[in-house]
């Protein structure tokens, strides 16, 4: 367990320092562009108050620091992977980079003033104070950045007024170490704020990769999908085994795969925009390919997902149970051997039928049909000739009849057959008629002629 946590803390301190490298670097390319284009304005500026080779000379080691910089910037944006070591070393060099530039700037505050007058002083101090303030911004995620670029930029700068001997220079000298701890302190409450935004980062995307991890194994068919224009934002691996990625849950009339009914999204939409939990509601998703049904309890959320208000779709498939349920309340109200509706299932419809025929004046027939000799077929021949004899006279007898007749198997060689509508007695017995000539034909069955 102790191997493990230090293996959590380890990684959880990779993390750490990988962000706020991002964090650190990210402006690099523009703070060195705008520091190059400062020190291109100061020279241009001091040109004729200095010397020109100590002007080209200064300006040329700083822009080579600045390239050598960079190059050690884009060099790690390349590398494929990092390890903790990579990052620590170039961690370490960004803080001597930035060192060295805060030297070569503090060195210009120093020499440079050292030469020209007291208002081109002030031109090179404003300039340190502007660099000094863009670097607390873009360093302060880094405490000892921030502090060795202000004390190598200011200080110098500093130590040259206090050197003047001259009040007004002195003032100005302590005025910018003021300036200098106050930037200090800036950097450090902005820093101390960017971590606490760092860590709450790193700990929100770590949830919510922990999150995305449980619904991976999660028995439920998960999705998130944006309100708006139901752009998936994420699916799970059960999602795509049972559905594939072109369901989308508040598609009409999905061609390429499956599709909730109508009825129900609209009905899930209304309750959703009520600000509604829908829960275990029984869907029907049927593909319009394939025709295949899966049934599904489906439950639906609005969320704030990437910042995006989102539904959350989970989905459990139980259509074995319910195909499951079908079978056992098929074999309730059907004989096992024929298919045929049985006693219960005829007496239902023949309920319905004389409801029918009541409420519209009109007549139904019922007719009884008992095999004779079969006993003996049975007795002579098995019971495997007599099931499938069974079988052919259910056939031939559904063949005759309407769609709308009714043909069930009551007792074990006893049919009843039930006449929906019919005008009138001669009907029913022209009906009897044609089944006993059919019945009357012999039955090739089990090679037997019986």
């Amino acid at each position: 367990m102790d191997a493990h946590n230090q293996n959590l803390s380890a990684n959880q301190e990779f993390i750490e320092d990988l962000e706020k490298y991002k964090l650190l670097t990210g402006s690099l390319p523009v703070s060195l562009f705008i520091s190059t284009c400062l020190a291109v304005i100061m020279v241009s500026i001091l040109f004729g108050q200095l010397s020109y080779s100590e002007l080209i000379g200064w300006i040329i080691v700083l822009v080579s620091i600045h390239t050598i910089r960079l190059l050690f910037f884009y060099q790690f944006n390349r590398s494929p992977s990092f390890d903790h070591k990579q990052i620590q070393l170039h961690l370490g060099f960004f803080r001597l980079g930035t060192l060295l530039s805060g030297l070569i700037w503090g060195w210009a505050g120093f020499y440079f003033s050292q030469q020209v007058e007291l208002n081109y002083q002030l031109f090179i101090s404003f300039t340190l104070g502007g660099l000094v303030v863009g670097a607390t911004s873009s360093l302060a995620t880094d405490r000892v950045a921030v502090v060795s670029f202000i004390m190598a930029t200011i200080l110098p700068n500093c130590l040259h007024y206090f050197m003047s001997g001259n009040e007004l220079p002195m003032a100005m000298g302590l005025m910018l170490m003021l300036f200098a701890g106050f930037m200090i302190n800036t950097g450090r409450l902005q820093g101390a704020s960017l971590h606490e935004n760092l860590s709450l980062r790193i700990r929100a995307r770590q949830d919510a990769s922990q999150f995305r991890e449980v619904l991976d194994f999660s028995p439920l068919a998960v999705s998130i999908f944006s309100l708006a224009d139901e752009k998936m934002l994420y699916i799970n691996r059960r999602y795509l085994e049972l559905f594939s990625r072109s369901f989308k849950p508040f598609e009409v009339n999905n061609e390429a795969g499956f599709a909730i009914e109508e009825s129900q999204i609209q009905s899930i939409r209304a309750r959703l925009l009520r600000h509604q939990i829908v829960s275990n509601l029984l869907l029907k998703i049927t593909s319009q390919q394939t025709a295949e049904v899966k049934w599904c309890i489906g439950s639906f959320l609005q969320v704030n997902y990437l910042n995006t208000p989102s539904i959350l779709a989970w989905f459990y498939d139980i259509s074995d149970r319910i195909e499951m349920e079908q079978k056992i309340r098929h074999l309730a109200y059907h004989d096992a051997l024929t298919d045929l509706p049985n006693r219960y299932l005829f007496e239902d419809r023949l309920n319905l039928a004389l409801k029918y025929a009541q409420r519209n004046q009109r007549q139904l027939g019922v007719l009884f049909i008992d095999l004779d000799g079969f006993k003996q077929i049975n007795d002579t021949h098995g019971h495997d000739i007599g099931d499938l004899l069974l079988k052919a006279v259910s056939d031939r007898v559904a063949s005759l009849l309407r769609t709308s007749d009714t043909l069930s198997r009551v007792g074990g060689d006893e049919f009843i057959v039930l006449l929906p509508d019919i005008a009138d007695r001669d009907d029913g017995v022209h009906v009897a008629e044609k089944l006993l000539r059919a019945l009357a034909q012999p039955f090739q069955t089990g090679g037997l002629s019986l």
